[in-house]
């Protein structure tokens, strides 16, 4: 039974963390749009 609470609890810290991440990653991609290559290629300066 102890084998089995260790897992779900780090099961949850797993999904908890990853969880954060991706709110960290969209949070960074709000603040700067990326722009694909293609797009790039095609701006004229």
């Amino acid at each position: 039974m102890t084998v089995m609470s260790i897992g779900i609890i780090t099961e949850l810290l797993l999904l908890i963390g990853v969880i954060f991440w991706i709110k960290k990653l969209k949070s960074i991609n709000n603040r700067q749009p990326s722009l694909s290559k293609k797009i790039i290629k095609n701006l004229k300066f």
